[in-house]
């Protein structure tokens, strides 16, 4: 089991800003959590967005972040079962902002937004 003692304390840092904004300012439609002990690994639940398949669901969503993240990016996975051509069968999700369009700039706002729209790329 990983723990925060994992992570450099600028990567901490930036989680407790980035978690900090996302508690006070949450996107519509995603609830995020994290586990106090392990900042590496991110819960979400995303509402399916309207006018989607995914509609009146409930997708929990995990994003594991390595020791230099944000210069790498996490990796989201989705725990809910979802049958999408970019999610794959053990549910990692296949996005370009999480492969070679990387930004550090991006944070973590952007990927639940990104990883909510349906759309997945």
């Amino acid at each position: 089991m990983a723990t925060n003692e994992n992570l450099p304390p600028n990567v901490i840092k930036q989680l407790a800003k980035e978690l900090k904004s996302l508690d006070e300012s949450p996107p519509e439609g995603i609830k995020v959590g994290v586990n106090d002990d392990d900042f590496s690994t991110i819960f979400a639940d995303i509402e399916g967005p309207a006018g989607t398949p995914y509609e009146n669901g409930v997708f929990r969503m995990k994003l594991l972040l390595s020791h230099d993240f944000p210069h790498s990016p996490p990796k989201g996975y989705f725990l809910t079962k979802i049958f999408h051509p970019n999610i794959a069968t053990n549910g990692e999700i296949c996005v370009n902002t999480l492969k070679k369009d990387w930004n550090p700039s991006l944070g973590l706002r952007h990927v639940l937004i990104v990883s909510s729209d349906g759309n997945f790329c």
